[in-house]
Order: structure tokens, then C-alpha cells, then sequence
């Protein structure tokens, strides 16, 4: 989680996490705000750098226009920004995601033995190779 907050802050996109809620998986959630002009290029660039600089791979396809990623046992996902009010700043919704083996969980907090930061990849089809999603702008 860590990674994923440092990339997004290295392209501007300051954001806090939420309290996880989920039972039965590990969830966290990312929100902020950001200017509505450069939102999508920010994503696309904090996305880039998180694979780049922190070895995330690109995630499923969700069949929506999101940008996904993928590292171990965790899957982030960041749903198309919508356009707001004039004169507002656009939100930003991240979703992460990890399998627990099925144990009862309230979320993962940061720095601990799930977070990606600290472990290594899992039993998870490779997907290295695999070209960007397309994130239309809004």
C-alpha cells in the first residue's frame, strides 16, 4: 500500500486510507482529490511508476475502463475519475484488494506480512508482457 500511496504522490495525487470494513478478504481503500485537467495523465504516470520503480505488474481486465494493478497476492484498482461541478477537484478512488486465504480479516494495515511491500510474489499467473489498459480520458 505503501507503494502504491508513493507513486501516487510523486505525480501529485495526495491521498488518505480508509478504515477497512471487509470481512473474509483483505480491502483497502485510497481517496483524494486532484486537478480535473491532469487526473487521468496523473493516474496513468503514478500507475507507470508504481510498475516501473516498484515492480507492480498490470492488473485484470475488469471489462470497465479502470487501471489495475497487480503485485503478489494484491490487486489495486482506480475506476475512471468523473467530471465535476466546475470550479471542483476531481475525486480519486483507489480499491486494493488481496487474497487472505480465506481467514477472517478486517484489512491488512501497512507494513504488515501481506502488504506487497514486504513480500514477494505469490501463486499468481504472470503478467509481464502484457501492454497497458487503454484509460480514456473523461
Amino acid at each position: 500500500m505503501s507503494e502504491i500511496r508513493s507513486a501516487l504522490a510523486a505525480e501529485g495525487i495526495e491521498v488518505k486510507r480508509e478504515p477497512p470494513n471487509t470481512l473474509g478478504r483483505c480491502y483497502e481503500r485510497l481517496s483524494g482529490q486532484h486537478a480535473p485537467e491532469t487526473v487521468n495523465a496523473a493516474l496513468k504516470a503514478a500507475f507507470a511508476r508504481a510498475r516501473s520503480e516498484y515492480g507492480w505488474q498490470t492488473g485484470p481486465d475488469t471489462g470497465t475502463p479502470a487501471l489495475t494493478l497487480a503485485k503478489g497476492n494484491w490487486t489495486v484498482i482506480a475506476a475512471r475519475p468523473v467530471t465535476p461541478a466546475q470550479g471542483l477537484q476531481t475525486p480519486v478512488l483507489l480499491s486494493l484488494t488481496c487474497l487472505d486465504g480465506g481467514t477472517s480479516s478486517s484489512g491488512v494495515p501497512e507494513g504488515s506480512a501481506t502488504d506487497p511491500a514486504l513480500s514477494g510474489p505469490r501463486d499468481r499467473p504472470a503478467t509481464a508482457g502484457v501492454p497497458d489498459q487503454e484509460y480514456p480520458p473523461a
